[in-house]
């Protein structure tokens, strides 16, 4: 691996040092285990009297030791103190942990000196409830990562929760990033970091939160080597440089989620480092990831990368059989998209690296990069001009172009060009057509690797969600419906729906379960075309019955014109949002309800049509109904064309929904005619 050769180059810049000293940390703001009195009395938060719970205090302190065990050389050190209060119930949750720790084959982050206590108040006493080490248990989150999961003992209303424990880590590139801000409000945070000067970081700050102390300072410190000069042991103390960051914020509110957020990771408070490079005594430097032309090359050179994306020839006779039906270079590279597809299943991990393509082609299961990395070489194969590139997930975050990171990645698609057009290819989805990239990756920009330095790969979905629907509805003298409905769903609106029916048994399962969530609903009739043919477009056609349909009142008749399929709920819900709205894709979604009432009823009372436009077009809703003899006829179109909308524009966006929730949930008011 690419972290482990950077470990292993390190180590040999400072072969030669038996034994650093610690630099000296300051004091930190809260001792384990001795808590306030007057945080356990506390029972509300003045900063935010709606808050379950808020973090009193959250310290952490990063520094670098040498280490004379084996080869390990230098160390990170990263020492957390962490103390929250439960204000009510709802925040007892809040004394569940997990901790991540990266591993590298046999090279693992160790986590060590854990110690943990709740304190409660007993009768006016405070009393003490150790953490118990047979609680803490180890769960595998992907090929690099575990956690680290332990819940807090007697934890309840009004509990302070301490907890502290050190990482020692091996891995250079993995200094600490430090999370200001939460989901739940924080009183004080604070991190103190202390570099050598041997190690240069690129440092960020992100999030809307500003710092109230942002200082740094150098101190000295000194370590002693052997240099074994003319088989002699000879002792020499060395002095340098280390840099020391104070970083502290203040009374943070906690992040409140909402719909349309690519990944909260990107609008966290949060401050990072990012390995660049490395010094020797001699100022011999060494560059690692300050530039994303230098991990282009990382990863170019990387067995479970570069070479992997050159292995195909395990399944030479299946690209041969595949590939057997033509010359074209696009009907080509659809056999061998279908080939890697139908053959891999994915395992639901992410990752920029394949554990062994051969093995997954094998065992018919793999990561995210055993499936794109093969498909990428399988094109190769087939003389196809094809690049991996590779990309930070929705919720992993996106991409800094000025901040070059190798940790920031997470994933790998492939890129191929066939004359003047390109396709993004995901094999990961056996349900997703060829160009078509899964939602998770539809995050700005990824990188594509390629010899000549590596390029940016704008990410941006080519086609939105499209759903068309129309209904011819009978309304009963009794207030039942029989309906019959034609559905067409296109691009991520047809992903949606075929995975959901893949999932279920059978299609009967399937309608059997969208039965239940719609009371006195029942079909009478279902069909499904190109269910299996991916690249077009997915049509139901049904039938069905309702008994439930209406409200009765003495003569009237309360009938809601766009059925079951109105808007219930405006996904924003902020008083003030201060991140962007984030669609993954454009919305397009047209029904159309053909209402026949019965000759003994009359309209007492229609909605009147609407029309609400955003600036620019970005947004549009349409309303109109008409009546003509028995037939009155519903059109409801939402259109939302842009992908992003500013913090500035959230009222905006909200108010859109909020004018669809309340025009789709007017009424249609019958009453018998006389």
């Amino acid at each position: 691996m690419i972290y482990k050769t950077i470990i292993q180059a390190c180590s040999l810049f400072f072969f030669f040092f038996f034994l650093a000293s610690v630099a000296t940390a300051q004091k930190p703001p809260i001792k384990f285990g001795k808590p306030d009195e007057g945080d356990l009395k506390m029972t509300v938060y003045p900063k935010d009297s709606s808050a379950h719970a808020f973090v009193i205090c959250d310290y952490g302190r990063s520094y670098f030791q040498y280490s004379t065990t084996g080869e390990k050389g230098w160390q990170i050190y990263f020492k957390r103190i962490l103390r929250i209060k439960v204000l009510d119930k709802g925040g007892v949750s809040e004394g569940d942990f997990r901790i991540k720790l990266y591993h590298d084959g046999a090279d693992k982050e160790k986590l060590v000196d854990l110690d943990g206590s709740t304190f409660n108040v007993d009768n006016g006493k405070m009393v003490r409830t150790k953490l118990e080490h047979s609680n803490i248990m180890i769960e595998e989150l992907d090929k690099n990562h575990d956690y680290v999961k332990f819940a807090m003992p007697n934890v309840k209303e009004g509990s302070v929760l301490d907890i502290e424990y050190t990482i020692v880590s091996d891995f250079l590139f993995n200094l600490q990033t430090w999370y200001f801000q939460q989901e739940i409000p924080v009183k004080w945070s604070e991190y103190f970091v202390q570099i050598p000067e041997f190690f240069i970081y690129n440092h960020s700050l992100l999030g809307y939160n500003p710092l109230v102390i942002n200082s740094k300072s150098s101190s000295t410190s000194s370590i002693l080597f052997n240099s074994g000069i003319n088989g002699s042991l000879s002792d020499s103390k060395v002095d340098f440089s280390v840099y020391e960051f104070r970083l502290a914020m203040q009374d943070i509110p906690a992040f409140n989620e909402e719909s349309y957020l690519s990944s909260a990771g990107n609008y966290l408070s949060k401050y990072s480092f990012e390995l660049a490079s490395t010094k020797s005594q001699g100022n011999v430097y060494k560059d690692y990831t300050n530039t994303w032309e230098k991990i282009n090359e990382l990863l170019l050179n990387s067995e479970d990368f570069g070479t992997a994306c050159k292995r195909a020839g395990f399944i030479s006779n299946e690209i041969k059989t595949a590939t057997s039906g033509g010359t074209d270079s696009v009907v080509k590279m659809l056999a061998i998209y279908d080939l890697v597809r139908k053959e891999i299943r994915w395992n639901g991990h992410y990752s920029v690296y394949a554990n062994d393509t051969k093995k997954a082609w094998k065992d018919k299961t793999g990561n995210s990069a055993d499936i794109n990395l093969l498909l990428t070489a399988a094109l190769r194969s087939a003389n196809l001009e094809a690049s991996p590139v590779v990309l930070s997930t929705r919720s992993n975050g996106i991409l800094n172009p000025f901040h070059p990171s190798l940790t920031d990645l997470n994933y790998v698609i492939c890129k191929v060009k066939t004359g003047e057009k390109e396709y993004l290819l995901d094999a990961t989805e056996r349900l997703l057509p060829a160009g078509l990239l899964p939602e998770r990756c539809l995050n700005g920009k990824g990188r594509m690797v390629n010899v000549n330095g590596g390029d940016w790969v704008d990410l941006s979905p080519l086609k939105g969600d499209f759903h068309m629907a129309q209904y011819r509805l009978t309304l009963n003298h009794d207030g039942s419906i029989e309906g019959k409905a034609s559905h067409v769903r296109e691009a991520y609106n047809a992903l949606s729906s075929r995975k959901n029916i893949k999932a279920a048994a059978s299609a009967d399962e399937y309608y059997k379960e969208r039965e239940k969530s719609i009371p006195g609903f029942s079909f009478l009739s279902h069909s499904t075309a190109a269910l299996d043919s991916i690249d077009l477009p997915l049509r139901e056609e049904l039938e069905f019955k309702m008994t439930e349909a209406t409200e009765q009142s003495g003569d009237l008749i309360l009938l809601s014109p766009l059925l079951f399929e109105n808007t219930k709920e405006n996904p924003f819900k902020l008083k003030e949002r201060l991140y962007p709205v984030e669609f993954p894709y454009p919305i397009k979604e047209t029904m159309i309800f053909n209402w026949q009432i019965p000759e003994s009823f009359i309209v007492d009372q229609m909605p009147k049509p609407a029309i609400v436009t955003l600036p620019d077009n970005s947004a549009k809703f349409t309303y109109s109904i008409s009546q003509q003899g028995a037939i009155i006829t519903v059109l409801s179109k939402i259109l939302v064309n842009k992908t992003m909308y500013t913090s500035e524009e959230y009222e905006l966006i909200k108010e859109f929904f909020n004018q669809i929730i309340s025009k789709q949930g007017e009424q249609i008011i019958l009453k018998k005619a006389l």
